[in-house]
């Protein structure tokens, strides 16, 4: 499927998604979807639904999350460095200005993918997101996890990162 149409299709299924946690019956017709009588029930507990997360950094789809997200998540190191990500982040603020949008109605998540052999590099990147404007951060742990896991990553990422932030 070529880019374009991806986007064509995911603004198709946010449009029929909102439509389904706020409307108690409604038609689509769209350029790829067409729906009749379409229900959705029980509606979600909250009255506009629920969070709506779009993971991407084209340019296509950063104005997608400024029309319709309430958080944008983007894959971090290894995947994109962090000065990648703050770029792309900055077209979401030009993208939210352009259409009036306040950007920080927009939560940026990232997942970071731990490196078991380099934690104070890995401590290091969290960081850096965080000052770059991230505010949910994801930690993706490799197969052949280590015996106490949870706690090895509490102790060794979780901990020394939130006793160098001011807020925590």
């Amino acid at each position: 499927m070529p880019p374009r149409e991806g986007i064509e299709r995911l603004e198709e299924t946010v449009t029929i998604l909102k439509r389904m946690w706020t409307e108690k019956e409604f038609d689509f017709e769209g350029r790829y979807y067409t729906l009749k009588g379409n229900r959705n029930e029980p509606k979600p507990v909250q009255p506009s639904g629920p969070p709506l997360l779009i993971g991407g950094w084209g340019n296509r789809t950063l104005r997608l999350v400024a029309e319709h997200a309430d958080i944008w998540n983007i894959p971090g190191p290894p995947h994109n460095q962090i000065d990648y990500i703050t770029e792309r982040s900055r077209v979401l603020d030009e993208h939210c200005a352009a259409i009036g949008r306040d950007p920080s109605e927009i939560s940026r998540s990232v997942q970071v993918v731990i490196s078991y052999d380099t934690i104070e590099a890995t401590r290091r990147q969290v960081l850096e997101l965080v000052h770059a404007g991230l505010d949910h951060i994801v930690l993706s742990l490799p197969r052949g996890y280590p015996q106490g896991v949870a706690q090895w990553l509490t102790d060794e990422i979780i901990k020394p990162v939130r006793a160098e932030l001011p807020d925590a």
